[in-house]
């Protein structure tokens, strides 16, 4: 590939999309690769060189938060601009807001998360399933439009980590089995409560109104904004403000003084206590701005110190019953999906319900096996097609040139294709 990409157009508020529909610069990367047949290994390389850099020994790109707010954010942002000729991929990003929110805490951990009813809407709306911004902030639980708690894990091959954390990355497929993460017919959305849709709702508008942004919000006007709360929630009394949104009276006194800023978590409980929506809160926007009567209780529990939740008793008689019913079902789920279903930690399984349980993991990797193979089969034709024309063109059979001709839906479902590769090569004698 080139060091100049061809253009390449992201999902922003501009096309229409409710304000939890911006894309993230990750997702945006993801689809720049696959849009180029390469994998996003090689388009990272690409980016540093045309950034003058180099990438580390061992380095996997997904390391790097591209949807942040710190500076590798913005200078991945830049790069991809200049390469492809897309302005504003900052948008994509958080850093329009890092001189109001603190890092700490905003990223969600794990291996990426999505709604499958987004990437189902994707489908049928005919455009290319893609990551949201929203997805990578962790506060965020919940689909706002869909009122639905997002999910990490597979619902065909039951790992997680699977959305992007790949050398090849096809947004809206596993990367491990290749299934779609769509909504699966076997598994059950779980609904999410009114408080995780209202963090979504705040989340998604911020991100849906950077774009409007004339200038990025200053640190100056929401400590003018804190103080003026302070004053009229509670007095000017910073304890009693501490108090209402649950954190200590020094942390307050440091946000006022401007040597810290708050936390996404901080900011959605003042916002909550206020009445101001968080747009409004971090522009420090207070015009026509009143105390409300009554404080809207929400049970946000967004930072580390959030309350233990009581014990809960298992009846495990129950629980195993369930996973021998699981286990006669004609479509095999996993032990982590079994879990997912049950809310209950997977090691617990295998240490309460050891023989159900190893009954079921063991149904479901004969079932991946037999699926892998029956996939194998399906995949070949296309792969040893593509082979068989590069050769009468007197092309390389490579890996690269057969991805540019068969479909990443095909391709990204299968495993071990380098092998696969090898072995049709020494078949029409291309060795």
């Amino acid at each position: 590939m080139s060091p100049r990409c061809k253009p390449y157009t992201p999902f922003t508020q501009k096309f229409g999309h409710s304000p939890s529909d911006v894309e993230s610069l990750a997702s945006y990367f993801c689809r720049l690769a696959a849009s180029h047949s390469v994998s996003v290994a090689s388009l990272a390389c690409t980016v540093a060189e045309a950034l003058g850099s180099e990438l580390r020994e061992g380095f996997d790109w997904h390391e790097r938060n591209l949807s942040g707010m710190r500076e590798t954010a913005q200078t991945w942002a830049g790069g991809l601009s200049a390469m492809t000729g897309v302005g504003r991929l900052d948008q994509l990003t958080l850093v329009a807001w890092r001189d109001v929110l603190a890092p700490s805490g905003l990223a969600a951990a794990g291996g990426g998360r999505w709604c499958s009813d987004c990437f189902d809407e994707d489908r049928a709306q005919d455009r290319p399933p893609y990551f949201r911004l929203a997805w990578d902030i962790g506060a965020v639980k919940s689909c706002a439009k869909h009122g639905i708690r997002l999910i990490d894990v597979c619902p065909d091959c039951g790992r997680t980590g699977v959305r992007h954390r790949a050398t090849y990355v096809v947004p809206g497929w596993c990367t491990h089995c290749g299934s779609f993460l769509g909504h699966h017919p076997e598994a059950s959305s779980v609904t999410a409560s009114p408080a995780d849709i209202w963090v979504a709702e705040q989340i998604g508008q911020m991100l849906a109104g950077q774009g409007s942004l004339e200038e990025p919000p200053l640190r100056a006007r929401l400590q003018e904004t804190l103080r003026e709360l302070v004053a009229r929630l509670d007095s000017g009394k910073g304890a009693l403000f501490a108090a209402r949104i649950g954190v200590s009276k020094g942390t307050v006194h440091y946000w006022v003084h401007g040597e810290t800023i708050p936390t996404m978590a901080a900011c959605l409980r003042i916002a909550a206590c206020s009445g101001l929506s968080l747009t409004r809160l971090l522009l420090g926007d207070l015009e026509n701005w009143v105390v409300p009567r009554e404080v809207v209780q929400l049970d946000l529990a967004l930072d580390s110190r959030a309350r233990c939740e009581s014990r809960r008793e298992l009846d495990w008689e129950h629980i195993r019953g369930q996973l021998r019913w699981y286990a006669r079902q004609p479509t095999p789920i996993s032990v982590a999906e079994a879990a997912r279903r049950l809310e209950i930690d997977a090691r617990h399984l295998y240490l309460k319900a050891n023989t159900e349980t190893r009954v079921l993991g063991e149904r479901w990797k004969t079932y991946l096996k037999r699926r892998a193979a029956s996939t194998q089969a399906k995949a070949r034709p296309y792969v040893e097609a593509a082979c068989r024309a590069l050769m009468a063109e007197g092309r390389a059979l490579n890996l690269r040139e057969v991805q540019a001709r068969v479909s990443p839906e095909i391709l990204g479902s299968v495993e071990r294709l380098f092998d696969m590769l090898q072995g049709i090569r020494l078949e029409i004698g291309a060795i």
